[in-house]
């Protein structure tokens, strides 16, 4: 029987900056809030669902602590990563190709950065890899793979199949994802999931979602699902008829959205009745200007005054808001630390993931900034959205660093974490009495 390993590289999780590291060495709320939310690679284990029974499969994340057997022997070895992961996935590359197994290798970085994969994989897999993967199994069975195999048009979703999530170490994960769509049609400069999974949007059946989740509950009786959508909400009629049938199944699960789901107070009502309490939310920047830098055609800057209206409907559902925002844009001065800090905490924000811009490989913003010589560093091991890699206008390099490990000392500090704990639990006192 062959032998596949499907290998998920080690990455940096909180980056190189130093203000940061030095904050988490003595603060370990982020650490636990954000591990709860970490879920098994996705990506491989959708290709595992692709695999014949002919072959044996062993799922290796060395990202959340499983050991590598450098010693076994693996007839193909497969693996993924993000920019930040992708120096280790090409150690890991290089040392199977040295025992004699075919190394191929996808994900994002790898569809962008192809040439640079091929240095160290026998194949490189370019876009989504449902169908590639599928041809690609067939030719490596006939002994004449190809060294490159590009999805050429994005694929239909309602033929993706169920994950392989019994693969999985059990003792390893607490939460599980699952993807109900792909693709966005808003046009972020610094998102590089518009290159991989395009903007029209395409979305799974009601019924394969359900027997995802059905899947899931057969290997863990009590699990979290967070649902790792680019933007779950976009078709709402869809994703109304989706939740009430969740609804069913008795879970507590989480997903990412813009603010535009409040908007419609049926679907709020609807996500909390199905066990919706957190909703990841990117508002990015607190200013007008900071969101027209972000995107051209200034959609999200055109939501910002309704910001602090949208957040308290969402909360007066009894929905927690984990939010995003991003440092560095060209128009953030120093001031957008405290000005982001008092947005939190004045509206409630119970939870938060604060980051560095940074140019991703194949994005405008990368292609804008090489083109202006401020990309200062071309290390992809901290392109980790904790480090800077550019130059900002208004700030230095270690002003910025220092700045966004600021944010995370204020808003994860025992007071404010005390205050947040308390509106929870007055938000869901309203919400069950609703």
């Amino acid at each position: 029987m062959p032998k596949i390993a499907l290998i998920v590289p080690k990455g940096s999780k909180y980056g190189k900056n130093k203000y940061l590291k030095s904050f988490l060495e003595i603060n370990n709320v982020v650490s636990s809030f954000y591990g709860a939310w970490e879920t098994p690679n996705l990506s491989l284990l959708t290709i595992a669902g692709l695999i014949p029974d002919s072959y044996d499969i062993s799922f290796i994340d060395e990202d959340h602590g499983m050991e590598i057997p450098f010693e076994e022997e693996f007839d193909i070895v497969a693996l993924t990563g993000m920019t930040q992961q992708i120096y280790r996935a090409y150690e890991i590359c290089t040392e199977f190709k040295k025992k004699g197994s075919y190394v191929v290798i996808g994900g994002i970085h790898a569809t962008i950065m192809a040439e640079e994969a091929l240095k160290y994989a026998d194949t490189v897999f370019i876009g989504e890899g449902e169908n590639i993967w599928k041809k690609f199994l067939k030719d490596y069975e006939n002994g004449t793979p190809y060294s490159r195999y590009t999805c050429k048009e994005y694929i239909d979703l309602r033929e993706s199949p169920i994950p392989r999530y019994d693969i999985l170490n059990k003792n390893i994960y607490s939460s599980y994802s699952i993807q109900t769509t792909r693709g966005c049609p808003r046009t972020c400069n610094y998102c590089t999931l518009p290159i991989m999974y395009g903007s029209t949007y395409r979305y799974k059946t009601v019924k394969q979602i359900i027997d995802e989740i059905k899947a899931i509950q057969r290997f863990d009786s009590d699990p979290f699902i967070f649902f790792a959508d680019d933007n779950m909400f976009i078709q709402k009629e869809h994703s109304k008829e989706l939740v009430r049938e969740i609804e069913k199944l008795g879970i507590i699960w989480g997903t990412q959205t813009d603010i535009s789901v409040a908007e419609d107070e049926e679907l709020l009502q609807l996500l909390y009745k199905s066990g919706c309490h957190w909703l990841f939310i990117g508002f990015e920047n607190v200013s007008e200007d900071g969101l027209i830098f972000l995107d051209d055609k200034k959609w999200k800057a055109e939501q910002r005054n309704n910001y602090e209206r949208a957040i308290e409907k969402i909360h007066n559902n009894g929905i927690h808001i984990w939010g995003s925002f991003m440092f560095g844009g060209d128009s953030d001065t120093d001031s957008v630390f405290a000005n982001t800090l008092d947005f939190t905490l004045k509206n409630g924000i119970y939870s938060g993931s604060f980051t560095i811009l940074t140019p991703l490989p194949g994005t405008q913003l990368f292609k804008q900034m090489a083109e202006e010589k401020r990309i200062i560093d071309y290390d992809w091991s901290r392109y980790t959205f904790w480090d800077v890699v550019f130059q900002p206008v208004n700030m230095t390099p270690d002003e910025l660093a220092k700045g966004v490990a600021w944010v995370y000392q204020e808003f994860y500090s025992k007071e404010n974490v005390s205050r947040r704990a308390a509106n929870l639990k007055n938000r869901l006192r309203k919400a069950r009495h609703k």
